[in-house]
């Protein structure tokens, strides 16, 4: 089954050694990459391109990146992220604008998200007490995601 890669975890893979407890999801997205079942967000190549410390970054990252299927955020998924966004707030959560785009495209592709982001912690426990209708309903995390 695919995954989505967010942000967090292609940094992961990227880095000459990942953050601490975030070795299992770049293996994981490693995996995803090698047997083509990864998939980006347009928002994660966004956010990728601005944090890329030169040239030579930006061109590792385009190459990678272009060998991976990239879903735009259309319509639908600015839709689904702006329900779940309200949702989140009437909990008292806060998930930021991109995090919202990524685990909403994740939730309209019906794949899991392979992250080590801990703000999509507020998005897993909002999807764990969600029922028919709710905007987090279906939405998962990849089971080797590590939130912190």
């Amino acid at each position: 089954m695919p995954s989505l890669l967010d942000t967090s975890a292609l940094v992961a893979l990227l880095r000459r050694s990942p953050p601490p407890g975030a070795g299992a999801v770049a293996a994981a997205a490693a995996s995803e990459i090698r047997s083509r079942a990864a998939v980006l967000s347009a928002v994660t190549v966004v956010e990728l391109v601005v944090g890329a410390r030169d040239a030579a970054a930006e061109s590792t990252i385009l190459e990678l990146v272009g060998r991976l299927p990239v879903v735009a955020a259309e319509r639908e998924i600015a839709e689904i992220a702006g329900r779940m966004g309200r949702r989140a707030r009437a909990s008292g959560a806060t998930v930021p604008v991109p995090d919202l785009l990524i685990a909403a495209t994740a939730r309209w592709l019906g794949i899991p998200l392979l992250t080590c982001d801990s703000d999509f912690a507020r998005g897993r426990d909002l999807a764990r007490g969600s029922g028919p209708g709710d905007p987090w309903s279906g939405f998962t995390l990849h089971a080797a995601s590590f939130l912190g």
